[in-house]
């Protein structure tokens, strides 16, 4: 629930509730302990960057985040549902979650309109027409109309890319996961992929990214959250972050990048 507050001169000022909130969040596989403690929140049309070395415990999170792990102790909560909660209904969280993985997971055998539209109809039952609506508006929103009947071997893999972007965005999610979305590409197809999440942020799209791409995520995040060993060792603008921070390792993280 939002937290609503009436101030003494009778004002009533309301806080909106988070699009996604991490309280506590541990994850362990065997003895090695890779999240401890992960506690953040994200703020309706927010975009959080999510930022570390390899082995800080990305890439697991994102995985609680959609699902695909599941947590050892702490609470996920997406709005006012504790997705971390067995009883929950997983297929009607996923359908509020729009997820880009760095591989496309376009179908080869299926044509653009078919690969955006295939989950929506199978698995959350929207008729044909209702989704084929929704898709042709979206590709022709990410300059992609013109494709629909092509096939992903007939796409460069920055037009694939913006395809899974497009698929993600069919049920209009409450919240996108980008998970190192342009790892994959060619250096010289990153800027249109890049340029389409810019667009989404300046649509009020709420979004939490993984990448390695530091530059952008000084451009278009408003939050940096860095992991480091399993914990968060920075949570603040990317001014404060990324340029400001007196941490040593964050300082020698961010360097590194500058080089």
């Amino acid at each position: 629930m939002a937290d609503i507050s009436g101030a003494g001169d009778g004002l009533v000022t309301t806080t909106p509730t988070p699009v996604l909130r991490l309280d506590n969040i541990r994850k362990s596989f065997g003895s090695t302990q890779v999240l401890r403690g992960i506690s953040f929140d994200i703020k309706p049309h927010e975009v959080v960057a999510l930022l570390g070395p390899s082995g800080s415990g990305k890439s697991t999170l994102m995985k609680c985040v959609n699902l695909l792990e599941q947590v050892d102790d702490g609470q996920i909560w997406l709005g006012d549902t504790d997705i971390t909660d067995p009883r929950a209904n997983q297929d009607k969280i996923r359908a509020r979650v729009g997820v880009v993985f760095q591989q496309f997971n376009l179908f080869p055998h299926m044509t653009v309109l078919r690969n955006v539209t295939l989950a929506a109809i199978k698995v959350h039952h929207w008729n044909r027409d209702r989704a084929e609506t929704r898709a042709l508006e979206l590709l022709d929103r990410i300059g992609m109309r013109a494709k629909a009947n092509s096939y992903p071997d007939q796409l460069s893999g920055g037009q694939q890319q913006r395809v899974a972007i497009a698929r993600a965005l069919m049920t209009d999610p409450e919240l996108l996961l980008l998970d190192e979305i342009t790892s994959a590409l060619d250096p010289m197809l990153v800027g249109e992929v890049l340029s389409m999440v810019a667009e989404l942020k300046s649509q009020g799209t709420t979004i939490l990214m993984a990448t390695h791409e530091m530059s952008f995520a000084h451009d278009a995040a408003d939050r940096i959250v860095l992991l480091r060993r399993g914990v968060i060792a920075e949570n603040g603008t990317p001014q404060q972050v990324m340029d400001e921070s007196e941490d040593p390792e964050t300082r020698e993280f961010f360097a590194h990048f500058r080089h």
